[in-house]
């Protein structure tokens, strides 16, 4: 090992691979011993000057404190390293990185580099730094470094910036404070997030209350953080980043309760509309069976056409409130893709006959799929619907493709009319809400303007995608392609079933406050072959369901004295035959949501009013061969 008196410039560039510009000190105990030209070369100060004299007198007074820490840690790890201001002997200051290393001897040995023109391209960027730093600060944005050895948080706008806790701006915390400025509602979830991180590095974004103290109010914030280096004890330290979204967080709240308000408001007015509806359109379904004059039978037909479109209107805009609220729930079966087109077509080749047109179908063999046999029928019944709406001359042809295997299996609909048209710059919002290919089409043709948006949102749902390809003049072909995996197992009641032989001799209970209501489906069910016993609420529903026994149970929802579900539970509660009969809500609210709850409540299917003859079969036929099936 050198000797003072030899070649310190020598053993410097060894220890810490610095060079002849940088500056060389040798001390004991603090005092100076020795220095290299380049210290007088940027200095001033010659050795003869400053030997003997302790470094600190060099050093800035606002650092002497940063010196004895380095001191400290000088002696207890042999090493140590530090940025400060060197005195000049005309008076001014420049800044240096020290790098110290301490001999065996109790001889320190520093290199000191000038790093004046970095520290002057600081400065010079302080002003844009501390406008940056405003920016961030008025946009409630901040960055934080935790570091698990000392479990303090550093919290700064921009912790690029070089420096320790002295830095403007800059907040030192310890874990224990920064958790008490966190709502105590909230200090489980986030420390429960935090230690994850701190174990295992694994990024996290939570949001939660933060305490203002300058307004006494408390904030929300939305913080995102990762692991950023693991130490030597297996923690991570973390670097995160913060927002105050307190704005955003008060504006998407007020969407979201009105979105609620809106969501609830239709509801009660589905439910006010569909209940006088139900009314209207069930007295002129049991007319049918009445005896009338071929005219009279004529203004019939039309009057349940007319409330036929009121109610598909009605079910558009829930159905469009369901899509927007997210609340549009599928539900999978089995199905047969050919039948189900097959019985479209059937429902409207009297609508495209009445015009002179023709409607076909051109499908691939018969196929059992997974799928929700509901809306694929909705979606396909609108394109149907609109082209035979649309067309004039020749007719509409529904092809029906599939391609893939297993799981990755899809269905293709085209529906392809020699209708008018739709002109290039109308095809592009023809899936937006309210939108027809012209403005004269609500009138010249009727529709809410929902369907192809309900279509679209219906396809996405189902992992699918809708289009079209138009030319005015030469009709249009619109397509839906979906994905409908394929089935293992055939569907135990289908919609072209009847169920006429199943509902034949049925003993059903009735519970329906509203006396219009009751003897419509009391009428309809009879006309059915099925016996029938009414209660007018639910109280008296379970009275009678505890009295005699009843293969099938037709159940209101609102009701005075006890509601359908609460009557629903006290009959599932029964010590008689009725426990266990089939139930099946009947009702005006028929949002998804609430059709979940009706299924929970111990129901087993549900029928939506207004109540039409084929909807009803259907249930019937579908609730009783899933019981059936449940009971093998």
């Amino acid at each position: 090992m050198a000797d003072l008196n030899g070649d310190i410039e020598a053993e410097a560039a060894r220890w810490f691979f610095a060079s002849s510009e940088d500056i060389f000190v040798v001390l004991r105990a603090g005092v100076v011993e020795r220095v290299n030209p380049t210290w007088t070369k940027l200095t001033g100060w010659d050795e003869a000057e400053v030997v003997g004299q302790h470094f600190t007198d060099f050093a800035h007074p606002d650092e002497h404190q940063l010196i004895d820490d380095t001191v400290r840690q000088l002696r207890e790890k042999g090493q140590a390293h530090c940025e400060h201001r060197l005195k000049q002997k005309s008076g001014g200051w420049f800044w240096v990185r020290a790098n110290s290393r301490l001999r065996p001897d109790g001889v320190a040995m520093i290199v000191l580099q000038d790093i004046s023109e970095a520290r002057e391209h600081e400065a010079q960027n302080a002003d844009a730094a501390r406008t940056n730093d405003m920016l961030r600060e008025e946009a409630g944005v901040f960055v934080w470094r935790f570091d698990p050895a000392t479990q303090t948080y550093a919290v700064d706008s921009d912790l690029t910036r070089t420096g320790g806790p002295g830095i403007p701006g800059r907040r030192m915390l310890t874990a224990a404070e920064m958790s008490a400025e966190i709502h105590p509602d909230d200090q489980e979830r986030v420390a429960e997030a935090f230690v994850g991180t701190v174990v295992s590095g694994a990024p996290r974004v939570v949001e939660y209350r933060h305490f203002k103290a300058e307004n006494n109010s408390w904030a929300r914030l939305r913080a995102a953080w990762r692991g950023m280096r693991q130490q030597a004890g297996g923690l991570w330290e973390v670097l995160g980043i913060t927002q105050d979204v307190t704005e955003l967080t008060e504006a998407r709240d007020a969407a979201i309760e009105a979105a609620e308000v809106k969501a609830r408001f239709l509801a009660n007015m589905s439910h006010e509309i569909r209940t006088p509806m139900n009314g209207v359109l069930g007295v002129l379904h049991l007319l049918r069976h009445e005896a009338l004059s071929e005219d009279g039978r004529r203004l019939l037909d039309e009057a349940l056409g007319c409330g036929a479109m009121l109610s598909e209107l009605l079910n558009d805009v829930i159905d469009f409130s369901r899509l927007e609220a997210g609340k549009l729930d599928l539900t999978i079966e089995p199905l047969q893709p050919v039948a189900l087109a097959e019985s479209v077509v059937a429902l409207l080749r009297p609508q495209a006959e009445a015009k002179g047109l023709y409607l076909r179908l051109e499908a691939a063999p018969e196929e059992w799929v997974d799928g929700d046999p509901v809306r694929l029928r909705q979606i396909l019944f609108n394109l149907v619907g609109n082209a035979v709406k649309f067309t004039a001359a020749g007719g509409v042809t529904v092809r029906l493709t599939s391609k893939g295997e297993a799981a990755d299996h899809r269905l293709r609909f085209e529906v392809a009319d020699t209708g008018i048209g739709i002109e290039p710059e109308a095809q592009a919002g023809l899936f937006e809400r309210f939108q027809q290919a012209d403005g004269s089409a609500t009138r010249r043709f009727g529709g809410s303007g929902l369907g192809l948006a309900i279509a679209q949102g219906l396809a996405q749902q189902m992992d699918g995608a809708i289009g079209l390809s138009s030319e005015p003049g030469q009709g249009s072909t619109f397509w839906v392609e979906v994905a409908a995996p394929r089935s293992n197992t055939a569907g135990a009641a289908q919609d072209g079933d009847t169920g006429l032989d199943l509902i034949s001799g049925l003993k059903v209970l009735v519970v329906e406050d509203n006396p219009t209501n009751r003897m419509i489906i009391t009428r309809m069910l009879e006309h059915l072959g099925a016996s029938v016993t009414t209660a007018e609420d639910g109280a008296q529903g379970v009275e009678t369901a505890a009295a005699q026994a009843f293969d099938l149970i037709f159940m209101d929802i609102q009701m005075p004295v006890m509601d359908g579900l609460a009557a629903t539970a006290a009959i599932r509660a029964l010590d008689a035959p009725a426990a266990t009969s089939p139930i099946i809500a009947m009702t005006a609210n028929a949002m998804a949501h609430q059709v979940e709850s009706y299924l929970k409540g111990g129901m087993n299917g549900w029928v939506s009013k207004p109540l039409s003859p084929a909807a009803l079969v259907r249930t019937i036929a579908q609730t009783l061969a899933q019981a059936w099936v449940d009971a093998a």
